[in-house]
């Protein structure tokens, strides 16, 4: 733990230095915009030596800063002044990942729970961390408090990188990890019924009853070009975008079955290459939503809901919870886990159902 300087060999073969940060579990690295040329001659080795002394004179000042901070003596003025719905709202502006809507409906509970700003960074210890916690935990069900909670720990994060934090206060909460499943899930009947049903929109129901038959999430339905699709070996290949970049298994290579490839062929790809013209999420949700209604299917379903129950009905089918993480392009099978509680639900009222026996006395 602390702070080192780092040399990085640059292509023109040129040094550049870094300052690189290890604090317990967070690393980061700053630039100190300092570069050590190439040894030609005395007067330029004279001048990377002194180069490094400033680097290394520049490394103790920082650390200096992180240990005053950390036993509360003299913050810098800065971080002093700082606003953590400032910080959130500059967290948001470059969060580049596809759950940005996540990091936004954060900070509007970050604003309903604390009210007017400015909120001083330093008034975030650990019990408002905490007092959050239990607030989003009371407003809000399933996943979601947790979900939430954790980007607000990454925007904390966030302000150690800026020094304007000697440590993260949300790292000692304890937040609750749910093992068990929550969302509706269709069976096979109900899927019978909605490919049954007439839908206003013909593309959002073919990319739902995809979705259901392969386990895709919207952002890859939406995405999906025709390259990425092998009819003749019947296979799909694609990096998921949600996991890209931050799993080992965000490249998907999935079978396809007969219903998948018939929706496939449903339809030509559109002009731009996609494989489905589809709206947007929004209206695509209210699409599927009447259409839902219609088919007389009275549960809450999303289009996310087609994912879990292409999970779902692949437990229930019987196959083994390793496979049905591969096809799920889950990176482990405690992902997959989380369906198990409601395929044994399943299974019990299945059971339940058969008529039952008469006994003479």
């Amino acid at each position: 733990m602390g702070i080192t300087v780092e040399k990085k060999k640059l292509r023109d073969g040129r040094t550049a230095l870094y300052l690189n940060y290890c604090f317990g579990h967070k690393r980061w690295r700053e630039s100190l915009h300092l570069t050590l040329d190439m040894p030609a001659d005395t007067a330029t080795r004279r001048l990377n030596r002194e180069k490094l002394t400033l680097a290394m004179h520049i490394r103790s000042m920082r650390e200096l800063e992180f240990a005053a901070r950390r036993h509360g003596l003299c913050p810098p003025q800065q971080a002093a002044e700082a606003d953590c719905f400032e910080l959130c709202r500059g967290y948001a502006a470059e969060y580049r990942r596809r759950d940005v809507k996540m990091v936004h409906a954060m900070c509007a509970h970050l604003h309903r729970f604390a009210g007017k700003p400015p909120l001083p960074l330093w008034q975030v210890d650990r019990a408002f961390c905490q007092r959050f916690y239990d607030y989003l935990r009371e407003h809000l069900s399933g996943h979601t408090p947790t979900g939430y909670f954790h980007k607000f720990r990454q925007c904390l994060d966030h302000a150690v990188e800026l020094r304007l934090l000697a440590e993260n206060p949300a790292a000692g909460v304890r937040t609750v990890r749910h093992t068990e499943f929550t969302k509706s899930v269709l069976n096979g009947e109900e899927m019978n019924r909605l490919a049954a049903t007439a839908c206003r929109h013909p593309e959002v129901k073919r990319a739902f009853l995809f979705a259901c038959h392969t386990g895709l999430r919207w952002c890859d339905v939406a995405a999906l070009r025709a390259e990425t699709v092998d009819l003749t070996g019947r296979m799909l290949h694609l990096v998921q975008q949600k996991v890209a970049g931050r799993s080992a298994h965000a490249v998907l290579h999935l079978a396809l079955n007969a219903t998948a490839v018939r929706l496939l062929l449903a339809a030509p790809c559109a002009p731009d290459g996609h494989v489905f013209a589809l709206p947007s999420y929004s209206y695509a949700g209210r699409v599927l939503k009447r259409w839902v209604r219609d088919a007389g299917i009275g549960k809450h379903i999303t289009f996310h809901c087609a994912r879990h129950s292409f999970i779902t009905n692949l437990l229930i089918g019987g196959a083994n919870i390793k496979t049905a993480a591969e096809l799920a392009g889950h990176s482990t099978i405690r992902h997959t886990e989380k369906y198990i509680h409601i395929v044994d639900e399943l299974k019990r009222k299945a059971v339940d159902s058969l008529p039952p026996l008469r006994f003479d006395s």
